[in-house]
């Protein structure tokens, strides 16, 4: 099940829309994926108006993310998914397109409680 709460008064952002587009479905199929067929996924929008910032938040129940392992997941080639499932390559370019884009991504993970990505883009208030 996918829950949304977006924030219905977001500024404009200058994106490039295929690129951010990649980043939000791997960060989507990666939770569906801890979820399986029984967990939530809660995909967030909230703007900072102090810091002119946009962040998007995707949030799952899912299995979450070993603390051994949370320094090395935006390293190219690291995966947790079992042989075959995984290249290893989607967080790793999520994080080249958000830092192309003047953004961060970070991650928050309890395992056995799930994961939140966010993204964090600056606002474009002069559109």
């Amino acid at each position: 099940m996918i829950k949304t709460d977006y924030d219905a008064q977001l500024p404009r952002l200058t994106l490039d829309e295929k690129k951010i587009r990649q980043v939000f479905m791997n960060l989507i199929m990666n939770a569906k994926h801890a979820v399986g067929e029984k967990g939530v996924i809660r995909i967030t929008t909230r703007h900072e108006p102090l810091s002119n910032q946009i962040h998007i938040r995707v949030s799952d129940t899912g299995y979450g993310i070993e603390k051994r392992n949370l320094s090395r997941i935006f390293d190219p080639f690291f995966t947790t998914k079992p042989t075959g499932e995984g290249t290893g390559l989607g967080l790793s370019v999520s994080y080249g397109i958000i830092k192309s884009h003047e953004g961060q991504i970070d991650v928050q993970s309890e395992p056995g409680a799930g994961s939140t990505f966010t993204v964090t883009l600056p606002a474009d208030l002069n559109r």
